[in-house]
């Protein structure tokens, strides 16, 4: 069995938040940075950390109506992406001055912070095996790292990738033939062996490409 997740307590439990329940969320600059670069590591081509909040009800990502960095009193718009992820900057300015990320919502219920491993470019539909296998081997040395020694002990290994549409799709092999269909659409690299894919195609490109790990 495979499961791909946020990650909130298991590898990044020293940010602690208070839940978002009625028009704001004020908190630190400085967490985010400490995670974020750790992103930023030569070794990592293509990982980053992305940042979101996630309706504590449903679980789909709250509805964020601005962003905005407080740092010194001057105001900075903090872009929201297309997946409603906060692309924060990295800047040890922030940091070093205790900056103050504000984020408003329009979710009635409460919207928890939440943190995701996540390919840093999915700005294609088509994959080929070589960047597949790359991606996989980046996810799972990044996992280890961002565990330590103790924790990766019990970390499951990344076993493959999975591509999160906001709509059902269909993926094809390089050589024409229908894969998978779905809003989720996971590959192994047991798969890609296994059926000698060569390259993957889908009809839209992802919203994410998240580690496959197995549990």
């Amino acid at each position: 069995m495979f499961n791909n997740h946020f990650i909130k307590v298991v590898l990044l439990s020293s940010l602690l938040v208070p839940s978002l329940s009625a028009q704001e969320l004020v908190v630190g600059y400085d967490g985010f940075y400490n995670r974020i670069k750790n992103s930023k590591k030569e070794q990592y081509v293509n990982t980053k950390i992305g940042v979101f909040l996630n309706n504590s009800q449903t679980g789909k990502h709250c509805q964020i109506e601005n962003a905005f960095i407080n740092f010194e009193g001057a105001i900075t718009d903090v872009e929201i992406g297309a997946d409603s992820e906060l692309l924060l900057p990295f800047d040890k300015d922030l940091r070093d001055n205790k900056a103050k990320l504000h984020v408003n919502v329009t979710d009635t219920a409460s919207c928890d912070l939440a943190f995701q491993i996540m390919a840093a470019e999915n700005n294609s539909a088509e994959y080929s095996t070589l960047s597949l296998v790359k991606q996989i081997e980046e996810f799972d040395l990044f996992l280890g790292n961002m565990a330590g020694y103790f924790g990766r002990m019990n970390l499951p290994a990344t076993v493959g990738v999975q591509f999160i549409f906001d709509e059902p799709v269909d993926a094809y092999t390089a050589s024409g033939n229908l894969f998978k269909s779905g809003q989720q659409i996971s590959l192994s690299q047991d798969e890609i062996i296994r059926d000698k894919i060569a390259g993957i195609r889908f009809s839209k490109q992802p919203l994410r490409i998240v580690p496959l790990t197995e549990i």
